[in-house]
């Protein structure tokens, strides 16, 4: 491994979300928000995505479009872009993820809600200084063919503003993705490169960067994987970004607390020498001295004292 940069490369940016879904909700309000945004800042972060507005039923505000039986009263996402505003973060924007429709291979479907939902976050969010880019909810590899679904929303967003920078966060098929007998099912690096070498020549440089999930492959394989992906980012000029699972994916009957401090500090060094970025998911639950979680007040400790070693800190 050659070193692209000398620096050492610390989380600069995280995945926010304020509809729970797979891990439970700390029932922030604005003032807990606030803090949030501080410390991020306060870390060295200059970049908060907005994993999803809304995801199956309920929404992170009353939407026309989604139509959500539960909703937030308070306008969540006006609440993070004014923060983002705020403190000078910049701000990628997620879409909703039905969890129905594009599970099922019915594009369309998925397609034409998100395209109006972006229509409505359009014309309640363009005019903030901090809205940087879209990202892309629907995550992905080979089985739901996201080019179906990211293809035609991206060209949705570009009719409004070509200048947005556009994020997606694809996954590693490794041994951690598939159910059951894995060894049958898992991908090698070999294959995920065969796969997004496909997937990103179908996306014809729509994509400015992706943030590659780094939890979905046991820790020995993940080398492989990052610098198979840095190769296929490479070839089709798309920013590679590492999207830091601050949860263990070890411990599922717990629900994904905080991962061992360890695990992560390996996942740190894995991608230094490829990566132009590293994000986390998600700092707020995580990795934070607000969080609801003790241990990740514990991770945010090791963390901040790790890369004060390094020299590493903005």
């Amino acid at each position: 491994m050659t070193a692209r940069q000398n620096k050492f490369k610390i989380i600069t940016g995280s995945f926010i979300s304020a509809v729970a879904c797979g891990i439970e909700s700390q029932n922030w309000g604005t003032n807990d928000w606030r803090k949030q945004f501080d410390i991020m800042k306060a870390m060295g972060m200059d970049t908060v995505v907005i994993i999803r507005v809304g995801e199956v039923d309920s929404a992170m505000y009353k939407s026309k479009v989604m139509n959500t039986t539960i909703y937030e009263e308070e306008d969540l996402v006006e609440l993070m872009f004014n923060e983002a505003d705020r403190t000078g973060l910049k701000l990628y924007l997620g879409l909703y993820d039905t969890e129905y429709h594009w599970q099922r291979n019915d594009w369309d479907a998925e397609v034409e809600i998100n395209k109006r939902l972006i229509e409505e976050l359009w014309a309640k969010h363009k005019h903030h200084k901090s809205f940087y880019g879209w990202y892309i909810t629907h995550e992905g590899m080979m089985e739901q063919h996201m080019p179906k679904i990211w293809k035609p929303l991206i060209k949705k967003i570009k009719t409004y503003d070509s200048k947005k920078k556009i994020l997606v966060s694809p996954r590693y098929g490794g041994e951690k993705w598939y159910r059951g007998d894995s060894s049958k099912l898992c991908l090698t690096p070999e294959l995920h490169y065969k796969h997004f070498d496909y997937i990103f020549g179908e996306m014809d440089g729509l994509i400015d960067y992706a943030a590659f999930m780094d939890g979905h492959t046991a820790f020995k394989s993940l080398a492989g994987f990052v610098e198979a992906t840095h190769k296929i980012c490479k070839k089709h000029k798309v920013g590679f970004w590492s999207n830091l699972e601050a949860f263990d994916r070890d411990q599922q009957n717990m629900r994904f607390p905080p991962i061992e401090w360890m695990k992560m500090r390996f996942k740190l060094e894995v991608v230094q020498p490829y990566v132009e970025k590293i994000i986390a998911f998600e700092a707020s639950k995580f990795l934070s001295p607000y969080s609801m979680f003790i241990s990740a007040r514990n991770l945010y400790d090791r963390y901040l004292e790790y890369i004060d070693k390094k020299g590493a800190r903005r």
